[in-house]
C-alpha cells in the first residue's frame, strides 16, 4: 500500500477503515471477501462482505491496542469491489494502521 506521498507502508495492525462511496454511483461499493490471503479483521469470516450504498459512509474502528492484525502474504488483502456490473463505482478510502 502507498501513503498519500507515494511511499510504501506495511501495517502490522489496522486501527480504522473509512470508505466513502460517491453519491453518483449506481452500484454499491463492496468491502471484503478477497479470493485469497484475506484481511478480515472486522469481519466474522474471510468471505464476509459489507456493501456501502451510493452516497454512504462506512467507518470501522478497533479502539484497543492490538487493532486488527495484518499477516503478510496470508491475511493482508482487503478487497474493494463493484456491487454489480454495467457501471463503475467511485470511492475514497482511509486506512489508519500501526507498524508495530
Amino acid at each position: 500500500m502507498l501513503d498519500i506521498f507515494g511511499v510504501a507502508v506495511a501495517f502490522a495492525r489496522i486501527k480504522a477503515i473509512v470508505i466513502i462511496a460517491a453519491a453518483g454511483n449506481t452500484n454499491d461499493v463492496v468491502l471484503g471477501g478477497a479470493a485469497a490471503a484475506q484481511f478480515f479483521g472486522p469481519f466474522g469470516a474471510a468471505t464476509d462482505t459489507i456493501a456501502v450504498r451510493p452516497g454512504g459512509i462506512l467507518v470501522m474502528a478497533a479502539p484497543d491496542a492490538t487493532g486488527w492484525p495484518v499477516t503478510p502474504t496470508t491475511a493482508d488483502i482487503l478487497r474493494v469491489a463493484n456491487g454489480a456490473g454495467g457501471t463503475s463505482v467511485t470511492f475514497d478510502i482511509v486506512i489508519i494502521g500501526a507498524s508495530a
